[in-house]
């Protein structure tokens, strides 16, 4: 039975503690933020230290709150990678504007559940506008509609979904065939599994040497599976990939998803913000033409985790998809502004649309359009400043702020090259002075910098790319 007057006194002492640490940890935020290049990228836990944390015991009795707090500031949280220091230049990691967790942390005191339209009408309104506001600079019409998500992942999930309900009726679920590029996102393979579309019924475009997917080949996969009896429903394009940043060639795939009656799913997970940018906004061609689009704001566009969102040109064709009305929400269907709980998967969850509303607000849209700019400089930067070294090789172009290369002395075996830039990558983390991993690129092992990271100097860009020239020359 609940000792209510302990629960009570627990409470209002957990109030008086939760001002004092919101004081605290903010100030230690802002420290680390105002000092970011003079932070670690990463304190790797010791052996011990994991071993202390998983032998922490769940408590009957509960422990002094301070001591929790600084448990998990500094064995916690310190020991994890720190993906906005202006170095760190692996995923598709941004800096966070402070906009964006003064936003945060409002939405998580308040703890609104925006499942619908009753529960928070202001906060459905804002999500509703941010929505239009992006499906505008998409090119999509007055119907276009969404919903906030926790992720990419999710967002794809959700697009698919509504192309198969739009475009297949259950019996034909069977006979559905999909298409992507040899560079899509691995969240879209992941959503066929989920949606139980047969891993033969998928179709892998290879792309061409810009890393984009070759509408010739899928054209021709298209007719193949017509002619073996089966209905492509589905094309994924990417705006935007994670291993080069390339784009597809969205208005050509746009032509022959309409040729063939499909649905066009954009993945802008990542690149999507480049609809923030008057300047880059045109590498987005074709993006009106797309039944919907997944893009992340908490990638390019400085948001805390997690603010990503799905958009499609027809708001119907997600109400169509997931519109359920159980008898317990009767009461608070709202007829006039759609309920999110219609308009994608989740029922509870939090307003994730506030962190973006606060930043777009407080920043406005010409300086986030600076942010979205820059990247395509610094990219571009290393090109420029690898150029001017011996033995480096540019193995894809700079593109939406992402750029690789290799160190490739003559002399030596690909085998040998591949170890290299391997040992590359390792001795400049574990140096604690940039952290960048490699990928594979056309079977070649190479270090890949990705630089959407607002913090990111033009000195961080120029430095760490003689760090790179002189680690190699050590290493070789």
């Amino acid at each position: 039975m609940l000792n209510r007057k302990q629960y009570d006194k627990d409470i209002v002492s957990a109030k008086k503690l939760q001002i004092e640490e919101l004081k605290e940890r903010l100030s230690e935020v802002f420290d680390v933020n105002t000092n970011i290049h003079n932070q670690n990228i990463t304190v790797a836990p010791d052996e011990d230290l994991l071993e202390e944390i998983m032998n922490i015991e769940i408590p009957r009795a509960g422990r002094d709150a301070k001591d929790v707090a600084d448990e998990l500031v500094n064995k916690v949280f310190k020991t994890s990678l720190l993906t906005q220091h202006p170095r760190f230049f692996s995923f598709v990691a941004s800096g966070v504007s402070p906009y964006s967790i003064a936003g945060s942390i409002l939405s998580d005191i308040y703890n609104i559940n925006n499942c619908g339209y009753e529960t928070a009408p202001p906060i459905s309104l804002i999500e509703e506008k941010l929505i239009r506001w992006m499906g505008s600079r998409a090119g999509f019409g007055d119907e276009c509609g969404g919903v906030f998500t926790s992720g990419g992942s999710l967002s794809n999930l959700t697009g698919m979904i509504a192309a198969r309900c739009k475009k297949l009726t259950e019996d034909e679920y069977s006979i559905g065939t999909a298409y992507i590029s040899d560079q899509t996102h691995s969240s879209v393979k992941k959503g066929f599994r989920l949606m139980g579309i047969k891993t033969a019924n998928v179709s892998v475009i290879p792309s061409d040497d810009a890393f984009k997917m070759r509408v010739d080949l899928l054209e021709e996969a298209i007719k193949k599976d017509l002619a073996d009896g089966k209905k492509p429903f589905l094309v994924v394009g990417t705006l935007g990939t994670t291993n080069t940043g390339s784009i597809d060639p969205l208005d050509k795939i746009s032509e022959i998803a309409k040729k063939y009656e499909m649905w066009m799913h954009v993945d802008g997970a990542f690149g999507g913000s480049v609809l923030f940018s008057d300047i880059y906004c045109h590498l987005a061609k074709g993006i009106e033409e797309a039944d919907s689009l997944s893009w992340d704001t908490h990638k390019w566009a400085m948001q805390v985790y997690s603010c990503s969102c799905i958009i499609a040109k027809d708001k119907k064709d997600l109400i169509n998809a997931f519109m359920e009305h159980p008898e317990y929400l009767e009461d608070v269907i709202n007829s006039e502004h759609t309920d999110s709980w219609d308009l994608g998967i989740e029922m509870s969850r939090p307003a994730r649309a506030i962190k973006l509303w606060y930043t777009v607000q407080a920043m406005g849209t010409d300086l986030l359009a600076d942010v979205i700019d820059y990247p395509f400089f610094h990219s571009s930067l290393v090109k420029k400043e690898l150029e001017k070294l011996e033995g480096w090789e540019i193995t894809s172009p700079p593109m939406c702020g992402t750029i690789t290369f290799r160190f490739a002395p003559k002399g030596l075996s690909e085998k040998e090259m591949d170890d290299l830039n391997g040992a590359i990558s390792r001795k400049i983390i574990e140096d604690n002075y940039a952290y960048i991993v490699t990928t594979t690129i056309k079977g070649k092992r190479a270090l890949r910098m990705n630089m959407i990271n607002c913090n990111s100097t033009d000195e961080d860009i120029i430095s760490t790319v003689r760090k790179l020239d002189e680690i190699a020359h050590e290493l070789v």
